[in-house]
């Protein structure tokens, strides 16, 4: 178990970020006796799973949706779209520029 400041060194993300995402509930803390936050290697995992939805280009609410096994498949489907519209642009760029070489 980690403190919040220990979890986020570990994750490599802010006090704040981790704060923001227990508020939007995305991440959830234990709590002892006193008060502080205790964070697993389970919650790092699913940190890190948000991390690389995010990467793809989801929203936090579609990545909630997803953490919570809500997610509808379209909304997957549409942005697996935009994604591959997004390569096609960035390769054409790149073929462009090692051209212009």
């Amino acid at each position: 178990m980690y403190s919040i400041s220990a979890f986020a060194k570990k994750v490599g993300l802010s006090r704040s970020t981790l704060l923001y995402y227990e508020q939007q509930g995305l991440l959830d803390s234990k709590r002892q006796a006193n008060g502080y936050r205790l964070y697993s290697d389970q919650d790092a995992q699913r940190l890190y799973l948000l991390q690389q939805l995010q990467a793809g280009g989801l929203t936090l609410k579609e990545c909630k949706s997803f953490l919570d096994s809500k997610v509808q498949r379209t909304v997957l489907e549409k942005r697996l779209q935009q994604l591959d519209e997004d390569i096609a642009k960035k390769q054409q760029a790149r073929a462009l520029l090692a051209a212009l070489l």
